[in-house]
């Protein structure tokens, strides 16, 4: 089944393959996420972010190698807890999202409200040196990419894969996405850049073998605020998930608008 702009619909529940890198991050205090870029400008209703309740944040840079719409890229930017309507403690929040095809881009924000946009992603590891680096640009301006970062191997503390899932760890990894704008643009509805009108809850999955590599650079932001300038305290430490990745997204549970 596809819709009026022939782009595939597949509910959820998704089973994906892949690889990803984490960056965890930890804002230090109050709102200090909420700068230009923390949420995309068109995607959320006024003042829906603000209630920010800070904690463990994270960039996750995720190649999928299978699933129900096929390989994509894609990067997230979960900031830490918000408050919720549906919940009496915060929850996880992603405010900014970006992947490289339609089909993940449409069925993203139509099933899970996640605020997806297209990008370009690039992916080069150095022969000589053995760094990865990793670079997302928006379409229209490839040369310009918004997020930046090289990563390598830890002497031999990378070299040890250790198996872990995300139902292991001591968070609460719920998310709580608000209902989206869609982008009324002819170029918007073509990507699939659609809006919805409740509230989604799901809680996803993770599980493989992980390692801990070094961050030795990262830039994030262009200035035209899509993506953050700044994220406040990016660690060099990355969570590097080997290929053979396991992600769940379940079935969303819709909420209506109070």
């Amino acid at each position: 089944m596809t819709n009026e702009y022939d782009i595939k619909v597949a509910p959820g529940p998704w089973e994906c393959t892949g690889e990803s890198w984490w960056f965890p991050c930890y804002p230090l205090g109050g709102n200090n996420n909420n700068v230009p870029g923390a949420a995309h400008p068109l995607d959320f209703y006024p003042g829906v972010n603000d209630k920010f309740d800070g904690g463990l944040g994270m960039i996750m840079v995720v190649r999928y190698t299978g699933g129900p719409v096929g390989p994509y890229d894609e990067i997230v930017y979960m900031p830490g807890y918000y408050g919720t309507p549906y919940a009496s403690s915060s929850r996880y929040r992603i405010t900014n999202i970006y992947v490289s095809t339609k089909e993940a881009l449409y069925n993203g924000r139509l099933h899970w409200n996640t605020p997806k946009h297209l990008a370009v992603f690039n992916f080069e590891k150095s022969e000589t040196t053995g760094h990865t680096t990793i670079t997302v640009a928006h379409p229209e301006t490839p040369e310009n990419p918004f997020f930046f970062a090289v990563v390598k191997n830890i002497p031999i503390i990378s070299s040890i894969g250790i198996p872990m899932n995300t139902g292991l760890f001591p968070l609460n990894l719920e998310l709580h996405q608000p209902n989206l704008r869609a982008v009324d643009t002819p170029e918007g509805k073509a990507n699939g850049e659609t809006g919805t009108d409740k509230w989604h809850v799901f809680y996803p999955w993770m599980g493989g073998k992980a390692r801990f590599m070094k961050c030795v650079d990262i830039k994030n932001g262009n200035g035209d605020g899509t993506w953050p300038d700044k994220i406040d305290g990016v660690w060099g430490a990355v969570l590097k998930w080997d290929p053979g990745m396991k992600l769940r997204f379940p079935l969303s549970v819709g909420k209506s608008n109070l």
